[in-house]
């Protein structure tokens, strides 16, 4: 675990670039949830079902970096140029970016960092995006019914695993394939199966 915590300058300005990036993602996300209001008029909860891409920032930054606090440091630090770009939620937003983050930082915790892949990505993407839930059913939906509130949960959990776990290893994956992320473990395990299969 010690060479995990010897961060390089890559591994700081990589979750940094990520936030940008997703930062300004997150203003045009913003826009897209308000134009479909008219579906979510239809059954609240299912507003649910798009919190995955929320996430997106730190299962990235996460799986690439697989340090500690990478994860968080994207969403938070994306979730805040959200909010300075004048994103809807106001200064909740930052709270949402610790919690969304926490997801992803446990996930990866529970192997230690040694490893990414799709199971880490699923299980990181539902962490945050529970921990989530429980922070807008208190602060965004008062009037959810008991029932209500089960099936918003469970369409945030949806969406966490398939928008930021299923999704955000996609990405990741397509980068490495890329030649793009060399410097990290993702991309050396690529290399030494590239080479595993040529022999």
């Amino acid at each position: 675990m010690a060479d995990k915590v010897r961060y390089r300058t890559i591994d700081i300005l990589t979750p940094v670039m990520i936030a940008v990036a997703f930062g300004v993602i997150f203003i045009g996300l913003g826009a897209l949830f308000n134009a479909l209001s008219p579906l979510w008029l239809l059954y609240k909860p299912t507003e649910g079902l798009f919190m995955g891409l929320w996430l997106l920032s730190g299962a990235v930054a996460g799986l690439i970096v697989r340090k500690p606090g990478a994860a968080l440091l994207a969403e938070l630090l994306a979730a805040a140029i959200e909010m300075l770009l004048g994103g809807q939620w106001a200064a909740m937003t930052l709270v949402s970016g610790v919690l969304q983050g926490l997801g992803m930082e446990i996930s990866l915790a529970v192997w230690r960092y040694r490893r990414g892949g799709m199971r880490v990505a699923v299980v990181g993407g539902m962490i945050g995006a529970l921990f989530e839930s429980v922070f807008e059913r208190l602060s965004y939906y008062p009037m959810f019914r008991p029932t209500d509130t089960v099936f918003y949960m469970i369409f945030c959990l949806i969406s966490g695993a398939v928008l930021a776990g299923v999704l955000g290893q996609l990405i990741v994956k397509g980068l490495a394939g890329a030649g793009a992320l060399s410097s990290f473990p993702v991309g050396r395990e690529r290399a030494r199966l590239q080479a595993s299969d040529a022999k």
